[in-house]
């Protein structure tokens, strides 16, 4: 029998505790354990308890410097009725927040035999309840520990089985074993809890057992598994433990986990099922508020058993749930009275449907219209515009009332009303629905074929309803329909075998007569194929269809074009058309991205539309300027022209200029301060250098800064007045200075937007030169009957500010290859249409051909083998879906294979693009550059064979005067001002000065053939600035041989230039030798013309000539002519062997050499003062930035001090850890992660957060990951130092192939080959420094999981390379054609890093270039 009398225990919960290194990341769960037997409520449980404490919250009455917590006393109740009292105590280790090490109290035990010990002391200690409980003591119940003692008459013992990182198991079995073995050597009963079941390892869980079951314990240890969180087998634990105390044989029965967690979920499920009922049977009033509903449930046992183990949340969750559904359940049952006196309504107010004479997609609307003007509309209607009929029935309705709201009629509910009521009055349109399933039946029969009777297939149609309900008529109609849809699809088919054989077709290309002979081995060629077969009914048309391909092929003109009026021909004489129509309809929109005016209706007003940017309310103010100056209409008037403003204010970040459209006619910027200024001109150089999304708005787009200063000291205007003004140069804008009066500097506003605009149309509209001189003539032919959309395909072409059309198929386009801008005429042709330019000068042609159709390759083969010489572009026209089409699509992927190797065949290049893809004109860049490169060997082909001719009448001085004449000299492209640019979109950025010094001259270096030109043509400049990307001879080199031509043309003075057009004959070429295995073989970047020089330098060696050497200047790396010639002695070029070559008589080589030294001396003095200059304005440069870095240097590790500490684990900032654990966790799976930008609001958030305390935890914060995502590219390209230095950055575009092959470190093979680049790569990674390396490792080993998930995210690793390699690698760019030159060759390099980062920073020997 038990003793009634209550007794008192004294319980110690002890468990595994200290640094996270010895617990690992959390604890066992001791606090957990605790406060669910102390407070078993689920409001008074708290998950979080406090580990790590400041000082003061240490010394505290609740800590009050002790390592242990008193949890208060509690009386439990066993199930016989016997009474226990207890005191809580939880022997603990506290950390300091500042060293995250214990506190030192006194002379301090280890924490193992301070939590055995049976006496505690702590005088005055009050009772612990929360972590929200320290500092506010006085808040919160306080009961003291009595007597200041205890003495201990039981342990706890916790053994956590959930898996922690950083704890082992053994280090846990360690500690509860010596733990268990100080208790029982003090002979104190014990109790062995498993704590966190609901999360249990099972490993871990037989440990514990393995622990109580030990022999030498005696079975004195009991196990009891526990979850505080789910309140499993809490109290038990403790009344074993008294019971074990209180020496009680008939203990409480041991419950295994399972078992209790089942009888915990049947007791849960019965009180929220009882409470369900309770809520449901009294709260009958969706008016009822939760203060009301709760007092009313109150007086329950139901509800309150219910709050006691969920809580009032949970309560009122449920009871919300409720309200809401007694609301739904009675809009429904009100609706669906509507409803039907709706279906009522229309009865009366619609007898005929045929009244509204409407369609079936605006029934609906017209219906509501027709019944809102009904005359008896208030009969059966009423309205309350001010709310919603939902809003309405809360309120009190009357019940008379028996109308329908007509909002009403804005439900769906209502529309499936009427649209049952129209189709039950439009029965007799059934008739066209069965006309409809009769030919879709049609189509998916495989037996209705091309030439078929409908008598034929009558029988496979016989009891189908939509067959059976039509007239015989109809059948027979629909019928013949079908036969024309299959016979014109068939035929179409055909004709597409027809042009798959192209190959086999070409031998009859020069045949005047077809023979039956001829016509029957055509016909064994493809009769086999099911496109021949489908027109067996049909033969007489086959045979007609087969004798036109054969005309076709014979004189392919666009009349026998087998697709007639979609031949691209004609389509692409239409897209010109249009395209030059739509540039005289816009008027002033000229340019890319333009701006412009819009013309009203009389012709001779405009309206201005102008976006101000700037800072809180500068804009606004600069706004109520312009309208002071303009009326309230807003007009005016400049050179008896009228000009209608509009506004649009913008704040000035990244998104004001995203607003930016078409319409757009000038960019106002407006500043007053330094912080404003900063804001603006980061945000404007981002714009205008970095982004190319926004690329083309800025083209021709007048920019205006405007300083309004205010408040500020003489020498702060001063110095933003003087850095606006440097501002304004760079981005070659106009400044204004608001220091001037009032109107005056309103109008200078709009005056300088107006006059932009003038200018910008008068280049538009300005006549092409007759000369039509151009660098590069390259043809692009497209097939006929690809299904794609022509203009798409032209866009890249058509869009470019330069554009000239120069005919219907020729248009001219200025574009920068290498340093220099050139001249490019591009002919847009079709495959059969490039006949007629056979004999023309062609430097490069581009293939255009579909990848889902097998005859727009075959026939692409043919032409590409009759140019084989000829640099060739191949594109492969993909449908939507780009990558996707070609693993999905057999036939794309055995096109584009095919198309790749044909263009390895010819040594061309290949690429793809989606037929939906906007591509720009930099997509055509590295084809023009090799069609540059390759130009010298080209033209020398087309004059041997212009020059080859049977009869001998042709000539080499004849065909010298034919040769096209080089392109002409660019004069200088720095801007200091917007007259007189050439309206090709790039006077927006300014070109500083690079190896190409001499395209910086303002004379001009005029030839012996401009000065003695027989013709009195325009003069036809020379190559100046041949640079390192230019493939024709040195400058030196060019004038020598065109010297020469002059005096060979002139020496038949009567002799006609016309050539003569005769039968070509093949020209004997020597076959190549192949180099053997091993050799190293030139490399494709370097031009022939440079090898031949190279190998006439070493002939030099030994010939020494008397001529002397070429000066130093032109040898040097810095020459603009000769960066990538080998040094040659002057021997090589003027020497004894090459003169009878050019045939040049001493008189004329004396007089060049005269000439060029003159040229060369006053280039060395522009240059050194080009240099002086360079050298003043980096010296102003780093003045500036020492006095900016000043202040920032002692006040970074402050600001940015806690974002930088490191992991225990190594050296990578904690920020950083954090931040891509949590988006490996959340955003492997989002959409556009890093490419779609996060909220700053949250991105400056977490920063603050991280700043407050670095272990936050970004999951409670609720951010999106998009903003995580964000914050973690701020903290690379902001809050951390640079991974590279400039050094390394040089190296990174050596190797990534961005520096020309004479200007790099390293060697040809090195550059060419992309293996090498690899080991280059690696080597230049392990030059960085640990801590750089190992931050760099761990950010790309994230972007590996990134890739990996691309499926889901559609970021791949050419994705993240474009987002993230300008913060990976930040260079500072001087201008857009710097940046357009190094960008693609960063982002290899940041993709590779990702693709070969087992190679790169692994370790691994095993790699595959991509």
């Amino acid at each position: 029998m038990y003793n009634n009398k209550m007794r008192q225990f004294n319980i110690s919960v002890i468990g595994l505790s200290g640094t996270e290194k010895d617990r690992g990341q959390v604890g066992v769960g001791k606090s957990c354990l605790c406060n669910r037997f102390m407070r078993p409520m689920a409001d008074d449980y708290f998950i979080d308890h406090i580990s790590v404490l400041s000082q003061s919250d240490f010394s505290g009455r609740i800590v009050n410097n002790d390592h242990f917590l008193y949890w208060g006393e509690v009386r439990k109740t066993t199930d016989e009725g016997v009474e226990y009292n207890f005191n809580i105590i939880e022997q603990t280790e506290f950390m300091d927040d500042s060293t995250f090490q214990a506190f030192k109290v006194g002379k301090m035990d280890p924490y193992l035999k301070r939590c055995t010990a049976t006496k505690v002391f702590s005088a005055e200690k009050l009772m612990y309840i929360c972590k929200n409980q320290l500092g506010i003591e006085k808040e919160y119940e306080q009961k003291v520990m009595p007597d200041g003692r205890l003495s201990i008459d039981g342990f706890v013992v916790v053994f956590d089985v959930s898996p922690v990182p950083n704890r082992s198991v053994e280090k846990q079995v360690e500690f509860v074993q010596n733990a268990i073995a100080n208790i029982l050597k003090n002979k104190k009963p014990l109790v062995l809890v498993t704590t966190k079941n609901d999360d249990a390892y099972e490993l871990y869980v037989r440990e514990a057992e393995k622990i109580s079951q030990r022999k030498d314990y005696k079975s004195t240890v009991q196990l009891i598994e526990t979850s505080a969180h789910e309140s499993i087998n809490i109290d038990l634990a403790f009344l074993m433990l008294a019971q074990m105390i209180d020496k009680v044989k008939n203990r409480v029965k041991i419950v295994s986990y399972q078992e209790s967690a089942k009888s915990r979920k049947e007791l849960l499920d019965i009180r929220s099922e009882a409470v369900t009922r309770l809520i449901r049977n009294q709260i009958t009033d969706y008016h009822i508020l939760w203060s009301q509903g709760s007092k009313m449930l109150s007086q329950y046992r139901e509800w309150n058993e219910f709050l006691n183990i969920f809580g009032h949340e949970a309560g009122q969750k449920l009871f919300r749930r409720h309200m809401k559904k007694l609301r739904d359940d009675h809009l429904n049952k009100k609706l669906h009275q509507y409803l039907d006196k709706f279906a009522l309504a229309l009865e009366y107010l619609l007898p005929d449907i045929s009244a509204l004479n409407i369609s079936d997609d605006d029934a609906w609307e017209c219906a509501r219209n027709y019944l809102q003007n009904h005359i008896e509309f208030d009969q059966y209607f009423y309205e309350f515009p001010q709310v919603s009929w939902t809003d309405f029935l809360d309120m009190d309705v009357p019940d008379d009332e028996t109308r329908i709201p007509f909002d009403v009629l804005e439900t769906n509910e209502a529309e499936t009303v009427f649209r049952n009521y129209l189709n039950s009055v439009q029965q007799d349109k059934k008739k066209i629905g069965w006309k409809q399933q009769f030919k879709m039946l049609l189509e998916e029969s495989g037996f209705v074929t091309p030439g078929k009777q409908l008598s034929e297939v009558r029988v496979l149609f016989m009891g189908r309803e939509c067959f059976e309900a039509l007239s015989e008529h109809d059948c027979q109609q629909i019928y013949d329909i079908h036969q024309d849809e299959i016979i014109e699809k068939s035929k179409q088919n055909f004709v597409e075998l027809l042009l798959e054989h192209a190959q086999y077709f070409l031998q009859f290309k020069n045949v005047d007569i077809i023979t039956q002979e001829d016509v029957r081995q055509i016909t064994d060629v493809i009769q086999e194929d099911s496109r021949y077969k489908m027109l067996d009914r049909l033969d007489q048309e086959r045979r007609v269809m087969l004798v036109q391909h054969l005309r076709f092929i014979h004189c392919p003109i666009r009349d026998h074009c087998p697709f007639f009026n979609n031949c691209v021909d004609n389509l692409i004489e239409e897209v010109l058309a249009d395209k030059s129509a739509t540039n005289h309809k816009m008027g002033g929109n000229v340019g890319g991205g333009g701006g412009g005016w819009k013309t009203t209706g009389n012709g001779s007003e405009r309206t201005l539309n102008l976006l101000i940017v700037g800072s809180e309310h500068l804009a606004s103010d600069l706004l109520n300027d312009i309208r002071i100056c303009t009326g309230s209409k807003g007009e005016y008037i400049y050179e008896n022209q009228t000009y209608y403003l509009n506004y649009r204010i913008a704040n000035g970040d990244m998104e004001a200029f995203k607003a930016i459209d078409v319409y757009s006619s000038g960019l106002i910027c407006v500043y007053s301060n330094q912080q404003s200024f900063e804001t603006l001109k980061d945000n404007l150089e981002r714009t205008l250098l970095c982004n190319l999304e926004l690329e083309d708005k800025f083209e021709n787009l007048p920019i205006v800064l405007v300083y309004q200063p205010q408040d500020l000291k003489e020498n702060e205007v001063e110095y933003l007045r003087s850095e606006g003004m440097r501002l304004s140069e760079m981005l070659h804008c106009d400044f204004i200075d608001h220091t001037q009066n009032h109107q005056k500097y309103v109008y200078d506003i709009l005056n300088i937007v107006i006059l932009s605009l003038k200018l910008s149309e008068m280049k538009s509209y300005e006549p092409y030169p007759s000369s039509n001189h151009t660098d590069l003539r390259i043809l692009v032919c497209i097939y006929c009957g690809d299904q794609y959309d022509i203009e798409n395909i032209v866009q890249p072409l058509l869009a470019e500010s330069t554009l000239v059309k120069a005919n219907e198929h020729c248009i001219i386009v200025d574009v920068f290859i290498g340093d220099a801008k050139r001249r490019v005429e591009f002919i847009l042709s079709s495959y059969h249409g490039t006949n007629q330019y056979r004999d023309e000068l062609i430097h490069g042609y581009i293939y255009i051909y579909s990848a889902k159709r097998r005859s727009s390759l075959a026939n692409l083969n043919i032409l590409a083998a009759q140019n084989a010489n000829i640099p060739l572009q191949l594109v492969a026209v993909t449908e939507s879906g780009g990558v996707n089409a070609f693993f999905n699509n057999e036939i794309c992927q055995f096109l584009i294979t095919e198309g790749n190797a044909l263009a390895d065949r010819y040594k061309g290049s290949f690429m793809t693009f989606s037929a939906d893809q906007y591509v720009k004109f930099a997509f055509y860049n590295p084809f023009l550059k090799i069609a540059w490169d390759n130009k010298y060997e080209v033209e020398n082909l087309h004059v041997e064979e212009s020059i080859t001719l049977d009869s001998g009448e042709g000539t080499l001085e004849n065909s010298v005067n034919q040769m096209p004449r080089p392109p002409p000299r660019h004069e200088s492209y720095m801007l200091s001002n917007t007259l007189g640019t050439d309206g090709s979109g790039s006077e927006n950025y300014e070109m500083l000065p690079t190896r190409s010094l001499n395209s910086l001259n303002e004379e001009r270096d005029i030839s012996l053939d401009e000065i003695y030109d027989d013709n009195n043509e325009k003069p036809k400049h020379l190559h100046q600035n041949c640079t390192e990307s230019d493939s024709c001879a040195s400058s030196t080199e060019r004038r020598v041989r065109q010297q020469n031509a002059y005096y060979k043309a002139n020496k038949k003075a009567g002799t006609t230039t016309k050539k003569n057009k005769k039968k070509k004959v093949a020209i004997p070429v020597q076959t190549p030798r192949v180099p053997p295995f091993g050799a190293y073989v030139s490399p494709p970047e370097i031009p022939l013309h440079y090898q031949r020089m190279a190998a006439a330098a070493a002939a030099g060696e030994k010939k020494k000539a008397d001529s002397g050497v070429v000066p130093e200047f032109m040898k040097s790396d810095k020459s603009p002519e000769y960066s990538m010639v080998p040094e040659l002695t002057a021997v090589s070029i003027f020497g004894a062997e090459n003169l009878p070559e050019y045939n040049m008589n001493s008189k004329c080589l004396k007089d060049f050499e005269k000439l060029e030294k003159r040229r060369i001396k006053e280039e060395q003095a522009r240059l050194r003062k080009l240099q002086e200059k360079e050298k003043e304005q980096e010296k102003k440069l780093k003045r500036k930035l020492k006095q900016n870095a000043k202040g920032l240097t002692e006040t970074t590790e402050a600001q940015f001090g806690k974002l930088m500490i490191t992991s225990d684990k190594d050296e990578i900032p904690i920020f950083l850890i954090k931040c891509v654990e949590f988006i490996e966790k959340e955003g492997l799976d989002s959409e556009g992660i890093y490419r779609v930008p996060g909220s700053r609001a949250h991105v400056d958030m977490l920063f603050q957060r991280f700043e407050d305390d670095t272990n936050t935890i970004i999951d409670v914060l609720d951010i999106p990951v998009n903003a995580v995502a964000t914050a973690l590219k701020d903290f690379f390209s902001k809050r951390l130092p640079p991974l590279f230095s400039k050094d390394i950055i040089k190296e990174l575009e050596e190797i990534a192939g961005s520096r020309g092959v004479g200007s790099s470190k390293l060697n040809v093979e090195v550059k060419t080959d992309r293996s090498c680049r690899l080991i280059a790569l690696k080597s230049l990674l392990q030059k960085l420094p640990p801590i750089n390396f190992a931050i760099l490792k761990y950010i790309f080993q994230h972007f590996v999981h990134v890739s990996d998930n691309s499926k889901l995210n559609s970021m791949d690793s050419k994705n993240l390379a474009i987002c993230w390699w300008p913060t990976l690698i930040p260079i500072d760019f001087t201008d857009m054609g710097h940046f357009e030159q190094l960008r693609p060759y960063l982002e290899d390099i940041v993709q590779t890093m990702i693709d070969q980062f087992p190679y790169l920073f692994c370790g691994k020997d095993a790699f595959v270039m991509v």
